[in-house]
């Protein structure tokens, strides 16, 4: 897989902060752990957050919701 960075798509009834800023919530189907950031929302709905793999190396198996 590429080096991509996770993008989550239509994020409907985000939080955005003052920033532009978008909270997401993303847990790790294989190790189960959790990671909370916060994402900049394109033109098209995506939301970048920079991620790209978990600390068991798992880069493709996630759950991603926006908070709020």
């Amino acid at each position: 897989m590429q080096l991509e960075s996770m993008m989550l798509q239509e994020v409907k009834n985000d939080v955005i902060t003052p920033s532009g800023r978008v909270k997401i919530h993303i847990r790790c189907r294989n190790c189960g752990e959790v990671f909370i950031l916060r994402g900049v929302k394109d033109s098209r709905g995506h939301v970048e957050t920079g991620f790209r793999r978990c600390l068991c190396d798992n880069d493709r198996d996630f759950d991603i919701e926006p908070v709020g």
